[in-house]
């Protein structure tokens, strides 16, 4: 079951990668949303909201994916789809690079594109989006988001909770704090402090009114 089910969000790429790496058979989709109860998303159902996890075992249901965009969203409902006894997958596109020795973390998804190089770690529930590079000795904290076109120099340390936003880029040696946004199309020189938001090439910190 693949939780998260906006119809024009990252449903349908998580659903892809699914199919493409043939490992599992998605039974559908899971929303919070009321509204979306009852449609279809590449020909299956959204069969109801969240609450339904502590069932889904008892239906056949032994594996969970997320299509969210929430980076704590994603860890919340990970640790209760391990609670309900589903295991959080790993779904990798077959046409994503991940180098042997690689460290993947349980609930990761990577999609078409990406590269993950030799002495990297991938932490859990982390998204690595279509045709995000991340060279050789990365660590990439817990629930962290790399989106599309993003690329991480060697040795660079992305924090839990951090978003990256399209074609971001880092510097060797740059570190990126917990919580930290990194602007679409910045360029991280060495140092982005926890929480904190940055912008521009190169990245500077957006000041707080």
């Amino acid at each position: 079951m693949i939780v998260g089910a906006r119809p024009d969000g990252s449903s349908k790429v998580v659903l892809d990668i699914i199919r493409a790496a043939g490992v599992h058979d998605v039974a559908g989709f899971l929303d919070d949303d009321p509204a979306r109860c009852g449609l279809t998303i590449e020909g299956l159902p959204v069969m109801g909201g969240s609450d339904r996890l502590p069932s889904l075992a008892a239906e056949g249901i032994d594996g969970i994916a997320f299509a969210l965009g929430s980076n704590r969203g994603r860890h919340s409902l990970l640790e209760r789809a391990r609670q309900s006894g589903l295991e959080p997958i790993v779904a990798i596109h077959p046409r994503a690079v991940v180098a042997p020795g690689v460290r993947v973390g349980a609930g990761v998804w990577m999609a078409a594109g990406a590269i993950v190089n030799p002495g990297s770690t991938i932490g859990e529930g982390v998204v690595v989006n279509t045709a995000a590079t991340v060279d050789h000795d990365c660590t990439i904290g817990d629930y962290a988001n790399l989106s599309p076109g993003c690329h991480l120099s060697g040795r660079t340390i992305v924090g839990r909770y951090a978003f990256l936003g399209t074609g971001a880029i880092t510097l060797p040696d740059a570190s990126i704090g917990d919580d930290a946004v990194v602007g679409a199309g910045a360029v991280v020189v060495n140092t982005v402090q926890p929480g904190r938001t940055v912008i521009g090439v190169p990245a500077r910190e957006v000041r707080r009114s």
